[in-house]
């Protein structure tokens, strides 16, 4: 009778699951596979609003009241770019009210003199200053180079397909098709001497989480009043098999009174990634130039 009951029990019990693998896809050789497509957006600003002090994310009803003055904000600053139909609007990311996670405050720390000068002559407000020639306007207008050290969320959609070997990860943004190769080789920085315009980047592996610090800025640009000496790390590890968590610290004591984290997810996306150049034939430069001029002969 007690044979027919462990009998009668091994039928009726369902039979353990095999196990399942975990953790992220991997290479060949053993990391986190990141290749492929990643797109990431976001309509969270930068630095928490000083209307939503203290609140760190939104309710749905709160996001949709407080996104309705964005998207409009956004859509007046594109018109400005010549027009506003090339972007898409999109929604807070995870509710938050800024991609800066700290300080807990969601602010940029306070600005040294030194970083709120190169916020003013460097940054955004370069666009509000007068041109007489190209040469007076931000390097993203005349498609010297895009934005891509670090990697910051705005409200346009950015794509970039990611590329790795054994000792190297190759980033190329669809955003001015910027380029950006890191090696993984333990291979030394540059001299100090040796300044670029997106400085100089070395990676290794923390685990699975990609560690990416770069250095070594030529100051010609800027990230709201960052210098030279600047110091970005990014860190990049799976959260899912579709997600990217993604997240920086800038250290900068010339420019801040101490270092700042964003955070934001990257997400697997379709390709390919299309070449985005200036070329001959674009007149959108001397076109904006000309409105200048037409503007200035119009005021009294």
């Amino acid at each position: 009778m007690r044979r027919m009951s462990l009998v009668g029990l091994l039928l009726f019990t369902p039979l353990a699951a095999p196990a399942q693998e975990s953790g992220p896809p991997r290479t060949p050789w053993g990391t986190p596979d990141l290749s492929g497509y990643w797109e990431y957006r976001s309509t969270t600003p930068l630095q928490r609003p000083a209307a939503l002090a203290g609140k760190a994310v939104l309710t749905p009803a709160e996001e949709a009241e407080y996104l309705t003055e964005r998207h409009a904000a956004i859509g007046r600053e594109r018109d400005l770019q010549l027009n506003a139909d090339w972007w898409q609007p999109g929604g807070l990311t995870d509710g938050r009210t800024s991609l800066i996670v700290d300080p807990p405050d969601g602010r940029l720390p306070e600005r040294t003199a030194a970083g709120a000068e190169r916020a003013r002559t460097l940054g955004i407000a370069i666009r509000l200053r007068s041109a007489d020639g190209p040469e007076d306007r931000e390097r993203y207008e005349r498609c010297i180079m895009g934005r891509t050290v670090p990697l910051l969320a705005v409200s346009p959609n950015r794509l970039a397909q990611i590329f790795q070997t054994p000792d190297h990860v190759a980033i190329l943004h669809e955003q001015n098709s910027d380029l950006r190769i890191v090696p993984l080789d333990g291979r030394p920085a540059p001299p100090a001497s040796i300044r670029q315009w997106q400085g100089s980047s070395r990676a290794r592996w923390e685990g699975d989480t990609l560690v990416v610090e770069t250095g070594g800025f030529n100051g010609a640009w800027t990230v709201q009043g960052s210098g030279p000496d600047a110091r970005y790390v990014e860190r990049i590890r799976f959260s899912d098999a579709d997600t990217l968590h993604y997240e920086f610290t800038a250290h900068d004591p010339d420019s801040f009174a101490g270092p700042w984290t964003v955070m934001f997810p990257i997400t697997r996306a379709g390709g390919p990634v299309f070449e985005n150049a200036c070329h001959e034939g674009n007149y959108s430069m001397p076109l904006i130039l000309r409105g200048a001029r037409a503007q200035e002969r119009e005021r009294p």
